[in-house]
């Protein structure tokens, strides 16, 4: 569900001056995962989409596919997980100018995420985005203001650089080294170029967990490291033509309460459009508030 978001919109709403001409409003994981599958191997997909006030509410939902991947994750699946919050701990820090806390209990659900107003082909869009860290080298980021204002934080946001982080095993032979370019290096270009991140550092490990070398992609260095097996303007194409899919599919003059509809991407990319009575989006104290 997309609570936290709708929080932030309803504490912001004063700000928001531009809520009005906001075409879609969701996480970016939803919009990557549309992104990933403009390319020949389609995952099956889920969308919920809400209107309501002339804006369009996106939230990804579990496929069947999705409940039984999750239900047969194995442990060792689980400890590559955990081995990636790890990865983070030891790279990361609480302040620009102190050192990784690796002593403490990792704590999974912490998040730290930024909100995006940005524009597509002809739609605007606010979605929230999940960053793992701001670049910090030799000291020359100062710590964030000591206060609540918020165009003083705002201006220390965006004046600063921020990064993906990934762990991954090392790469043996060819076919692990395609399937790394084409899935995983898919995947986290998606997010650097929703974020605007300068970039990804990836942490390759052996197969017992432990890091042994850090390699660093700018932005654009993804692209050319994969121009043979994706290109970006065939994923943002692809984004933009299933949005447009979307709002192509509500009647716009339908505007006194939320109308939702379930958009379903199947493996042999043709879209299943699914009229949903209820909507499980947008909870009361939202759309009272």
């Amino acid at each position: 569900m997309i609570n936290l978001l709708l929080q932030y919109l309803s504490d912001q709403k004063e700000c928001l001056k531009i809520s009005k001409n906001i075409d879609f409003i969701c996480y970016r994981r939803t919009l990557i995962s549309i992104m990933c599958n403009a390319f020949d191997e389609v995952k099956p997909l889920l969308i919920s989409a809400c209107l309501y006030n002339g804006s369009i509410y996106l939230c990804t939902l579990d496929t069947p596919q999705d409940i039984m991947k999750r239900k047969s994750r194995t442990k060792e699946e689980e400890t590559f997980c955990a081995w990636g919050y790890k990865f983070e701990q030891y790279l990361l820090s609480d302040l620009p100018n102190t050192c990784p806390n690796i002593e403490r209990p990792v704590i999974e659900n912490e998040e730290f995420s930024l909100f995006y107003y940005a524009s597509l082909g002809t739609y605007n869009l606010i979605y929230c985005a999940q960053i793992d860290g701001m670049l910090a080298t030799n000291g020359a980021v100062p710590n964030p203001p000591a206060n609540t204002d918020t165009e003083c934080n705002l201006h220390y946001l965006r004046n600063n650089e921020y990064l993906e982080l990934k762990t991954h095993r090392h790469i043996l032979n060819q076919r692990q080294e395609r399937n790394f370019r084409r899935y995983k290096m898919l995947l986290c270009w998606c997010q650097c170029y929703l974020a605007n991140l300068k970039g990804l550092l990836v942490g390759f490990r052996t197969q017992e967990g432990i890091v042994e070398r850090l390699q660093w992609y700018e932005q654009q260095e993804i692209v050319q490291y994969c121009k043979n097996e994706w290109n970006p303007e065939a994923a943002l194409n692809y984004l933009n033509y299933f949005l447009s899919y979307i709002k192509n599919s509500f009647n716009q003059n339908i505007c006194t309460g939320p109308v939702t509809l379930n958009f379903q991407l199947n493996s042999d990319k043709t879209i299943n459009v699914i009229e949903n009575p209820v909507c499980e989006i947008l909870p009361q104290w939202y759309t009272t508030n």
